[in-house]
């Protein structure tokens, strides 16, 4: 592969060899476990007929297939680079399939209640004693242990939880949340993390890991400048909306278009000069940053009249070149046709015989050796079933024909 005038070899994803026991589901873990399986990693999503990840059925399909479970956007989003294999652990013999398979795995991940792993008699201790050098992660909302540890929480919950929504909004008056389940991202991104530096730590220890990590908490250390700010000086923070409280003016103005914005900021008095002989308005060039802030709502007035009789791109563009710090706000609309996306290789097709052929995002980590991609779709619901069990857990095919007859493995949803 060639990089500027140099030749690197091409080296195997950095996650190659490791294998992920995944019983994540809806957004959080299963964010987590695509973007172990985007490195490399092999990951089997472990589901059952009678507890399946609900985003398979949350939203409908809109193609028309007899098993619209295996054809659903969003499982596809989260759930690429995966394989399926259906246990039911509530039974035993469920249970020690996957101990089998634990056996010869890397990765143990669930984002389950606080409880549920013990009770199903999957302790860490359990764990460990099947395989010493697993890493466990537990992505329980509020960690295993702790008033609240027995409770079940969402993304917008721990945004709320974690005092993120009190710092987002458009007054002082009236908090709100970001309009996405933030805190999903932000639970899975830190479950990456813990898992790789883990893997890193047992290379060195020999020894494997137990990791209690709470998604409410990773989402309350997002807001690490207002914690400082109390810490520091008594001050608490508050919505600020489009603005900042340090610059003036900044905020996010109308451009001509349906539903088209910009953004820009000005952070000093040479940027705010050049801005208002843009705009319009060279003589509120001289006012000064105290001056800019008393009369925010006035300049924002007079910057929205201007942007909003000229094209994003075109006014984004403009401030650029001026040296006015501005980006174009983006909907999925404009940004399925951003030309730096497409001329970056983001935007790539994956093949699904169930699925109309769309555009989704490519991996977002990339390497100056080597340059992973999307090569399997979301899986089918338990269409790994006895491959897995054969080959990394070892059971014969009368021993997965006998699961089969019990129920214990499907390829139906609810079929018990």
């Amino acid at each position: 592969m060639a990089r500027q005038g140099r030749t690197y070899a091409m080296k195997q994803l950095p996650l190659k060899g490791i294998r992920v026991l995944d019983l994540t589901m809806m957004w959080a873990g299963p964010y987590a476990t695509k973007m172990l399986g985007e490195m490399g990693a092999d990951v089997i999503k472990i589901e059952s007929a009678g507890a399946w990840d609900n985003v398979r059925t949350l939203f409908p399909s809109t193609d028309q297939v007899d098993d619209p479970w295996n054809a659903n956007y969003y499982f596809s989003e989260y759930n690429h680079e995966k394989r399926s294999v259906t246990l039911d652990l509530r039974r035993e013999a469920g249970r020690q399939a996957f101990l089998r398979l634990a056996r010869n795995s890397d990765v143990v991940i669930d984002n389950y209640r606080a409880d549920v792993m013990d009770k199903l008699g999957l302790s860490p201790e359990v764990l460990l004693e099947t395989n010493p050098r697993l890493v466990i992660v537990s992505m329980a909302a509020f960690g295993k242990h702790g008033a609240d540890s027995n409770l079940v929480g969402f993304g917008p919950i721990f945004e709320m939880m974690s005092g993120l929504t009190s710092l987002s909004g458009y007054d002082s008056d009236t908090p709100q949340r970001s309009g996405v389940s933030y805190g999903d991202p932000i639970g899975g991104l830190t479950a990456v993390g813990a898992v790789t530096l883990s893997l890193l730590n047992r290379e060195r220890t020999g020894s494997g890991s137990v990791i209690d990590l709470s998604q409410n908490e990773a989402c309350a250390a997002m807001a690490g400048a207002a914690f400082a700010a109390y810490a520091a000086s008594g001050f608490v923070e508050t919505p600020t909306g489009n603005r900042n409280r340090a610059w003036a003016p900044e905020g996010c103005y109308p451009a001509r278009g349906d539903d088209q914005w910009i953004v820009l900021s000005c952070t000093n008095d040479a940027e705010w000069a050049v801005c208002a002989a843009l705009t319009g308005h060279a003589d509120l060039g001289v006012l000064t940053l105290e001056e800019r802030r008393t009369r925010h709502d006035e300049i924002d007035e007079l910057i929205a009249a201007w942007s909003s009789r000229i094209d994003p791109r075109v006014a984004v563009e403009a401030l650029q070149a001026a040296g006015v710090p501005a980006g174009r706000v983006l909907d999925m609309r404009t940004i399925k046709d951003d030309p730096h996306l497409y001329a970056r290789g983001f935007w790539i097709r994956v093949p699904n015989e169930k699925m109309r052929p769309y555009r989704k995002h490519g991996v977002v980590w990339r390497f100056r050796e080597a340059n992973p991609t999307i090569a399997r779709h979301a899986p089918y619901f338990g269409a790994d079933n006895r491959e897995v069990l054969s080959s990394v857990g070892g059971m014969t095919p009368a021993e997965i024909d006998q699961l089969e007859a019990d129920g214990v493995i499907s390829v139906d949803l609810g079929s018990r």
